[in-house]
């Protein structure tokens, strides 16, 4: 430490513990020139002989230089305390032979020297107290000051006394007897006093350490915090097609919980709720790697199954703390509503439908970040309009009540029953029933819920490609539906399937839609999550294919009927046909998922 080295351990101690002393020294000063005053004009009479008085002098002349030096050279010296403090123990000295061996204004220098928080400094100035005070008996000799205690008085004739044993003999006795037992005393009460002064010191140090350290921390917290928060996805509003609505209270500043969603593709929404075990940074930490790797492994196109199972690779690959995380991840067809989702030993969800709830029951899958050889299963189910699914963490069930009880999943059931109008009104029902449960009591768990609301299928925006229908542009359309497969990276398999059909449909267009050849016809290509589409689009009276029956195959073969069998082969080989009427306009679409 500085402070056994000689030096102040406290910036800019020095000089207010120099400005201090000063002030000391000024008023010392006055009150001897005050003393010395009174003693001339007989008022006191401790001073018997003329040395004493110019002593006196000196000391407070001593004591004004110092002063004076302290203000000119504006206290940054490091000599400054030397001189200042010399000037207080030379009249300390001075003072103790006035008043009659008294030493107790020796303490004066001794506490001064505490000011400066410097072990070594005290030190010096113990010692070079105890070894003016032992000059004392000495400079009372020479002061005429006789202290009776060390001398005999013999009588004599007509009522004379005499002083026997009055210098030298009485220097030593006082010495022996009185002065070194208050030299050594002092000095160990110095000591004692400097080791205590010491301690303090040093609990001041660690205590100021410690509140610079828990600041940092705290701004560090803070800054994670805020960092953690800018991490959460806004919520989305309704757009007319679905709408999420998420919040996560923390137990502390920094939680353990998370939640995401984010549009995976054009059609596609992944929605994910986790609650990484434990809370604080290390929680907060673990959570942001967990779900950069949910991000990325959903971007590069794999399945909940494959997203889980990679991201449970990678946080055990990185998990010095043991940690583990329970994880709820879906993704949401946006056209259709099929949702696929992995529970990771994470509460399982509510599907809320027409006013009814369900929750999603499922064998949940092993938590994530603890074995390395798992398999997550994956199960699927069709959202309709109007749905919602509430995701939630334990910090809600489990939150605690005054009289200990917790809300528990049943209520919170309770609470999903009704015919909710958005996912905004469904979180903050149950928010607001939480609130009143708990009744003021502080959380102990981060509590995070996520809502998303299905309002209606989302409709893709298609860019048809236009060309006129005729026998010479079968090879123009046909080519274009094979380069753009092709370009979307479809298998070969798929791209033949698709050709075999597209023939059929440009056949029956060709021969139901328009009375003259030539008509406009309109082909859009779309490739999405694996999964093929084509669109036709012509501009002929309305007739849609699919209500027409399947042909008797065994009947046509019997009477030697060639044709018909168009839009059969089409609904065996596709996964999906549908027809509509838009805008004037025959819309089919075929699609082939691989």
């Amino acid at each position: 430490m500085i402070f056994a080295s000689g030096r102040t351990d406290i910036p800019g101690n020095e000089e207010k513990a120099n400005g201090i002393v000063a002030i000391v020294c000024t008023v010392l000063s006055i009150f001897v020139l005050f003393y010395y005053v009174m003693a001339w004009a007989d008022i006191v009479d401790d001073v018997a002989h003329q040395w004493a008085f110019i002593w006196m002098l000196i000391c407070a002349a001593f004591l004004m230089v110092s002063v004076l030096t302290y203000y000119l050279s504006k206290g940054e010296e490091w000599w400054i305390r030397y001189l200042l403090m010399s000037s207080i123990m030379l009249t300390s000295l001075v003072i103790a032979v006035v008043m009659g061996s008294n030493y107790l204004i020796f303490v004066l220098p001794l506490i001064l020297s505490v000011l400066y928080y410097n072990r070594l400094f005290g030190v010096i100035v113990a010692f070079v107290s105890g070894v003016l005070m032992l000059f004392e008996p000495l400079l009372s000799y020479y002061a005429s000051k006789v202290n009776l205690n060390y001398v005999s008085l013999e009588g004599l004739e007509g009522g004379s006394v005499v002083i026997v044993g009055w210098g030298w003999e009485s220097i030593v006795s006082q010495l022996i007897d009185y002065t070194i037992p208050c030299v050594i005393l002092f000095i160990s009460m110095s000591m004692l006093s400097i080791w205590i002064s010491g301690m303090g010191f040093k609990a001041i140090v660690k205590y100021n350490e410690t509140a610079v350290r828990e600041a940092a921390v705290g701004k560090e917290i803070s800054i994670a915090s805020d960092i953690q928060n800018g991490m959460l996805p806004p919520n989305i509003d309704d757009n007319g097609n679905y709408s999420v609505t998420a919040q996560m209270l923390p137990a502390k500043t920094v939680g353990g919980d998370f939640y995401d969603f984010f549009k995976v593709d054009d059609t596609h929404l992944a929605l994910v709720i986790a609650d990484v075990s434990g809370k604080g940074i290390p929680a907060s930490l673990f959570m942001a790697s967990a779900k950069a790797s949910l991000r990325s492994n959903l971007a590069n196109g794999l399945q909940p199954d494959m997203v889980m199972k990679k991201t449970n690779l990678v946080l055990c690959d990185s998990n010095r703390e043991k940690l583990f995380v329970t994880a709820w991840l879906g993704v949401v067809d946006l056209e259709d509503g099929r949702l696929s989702y992995v529970n990771a030993g994470h509460n399982p969800p509510f599907i809320l439908h027409e006013g009814k709830v369900e929750k999603l029951v499922e064998m949940p899958n092993f938590i994530l970040g603890r074995k390395r050889r798992v398999n997550f299963t994956e199960h699927r189910i069709t959202l309709q309009p109007g749905d919602k699914i509430f995701l939630y963490t334990d910090g809600v069930t489990e939150a605690v009540g005054p009289d200990g009880s917790m809300y528990g999943e049943s209520r919170l059931e309770e609470t999903l029953v009704g015919d909710w109008a958005g996912s905004k009104d469904v979180l903050d029902a149950v928010d607001s029933d939480v609130k009143a449960f708990v009744d003021g009591v502080e959380r102990s768990d981060d509590m995070t819920m996520v809502v998303f609301s299905l309002d209606k299928y989302v409709e893709e925006e298609l860019e048809f490609q236009e060309f006129l229908l005729d026998s010479s542009s079968y090879g123009e359309v046909m080519t274009y539906i094979r380069a753009k497969l092709s370009s979307e990276k479809c298998p070969e398999n798929v791209i033949k399937d698709m050709e075999v059909c597209s023939s059929e449909i440009l056949a029956n267009i060709d021969m139901y839609a328009y009375e003259k050849k030539g008509g406009e016809l309109g082909v859009a290509i779309l490739v999405i999550d694996r999964k093929a589409r084509i669109v036709f689009r012509d501009k002929g009276p309305e007739y849609n294919p699919l209500l027409k029956d399947n042909p008797d195959i065994e009947k046509r073969i019997k009477d030697h009927k060639v044709g018909g069998f168009g839009l059969f082969i089409v609904r065996k080989m596709m996964d999906e046909v549908t027809y509509s009427r838009e805008n004037g306009c025959n819309v089919l679409t075929i699609k082939r998922g691989y």
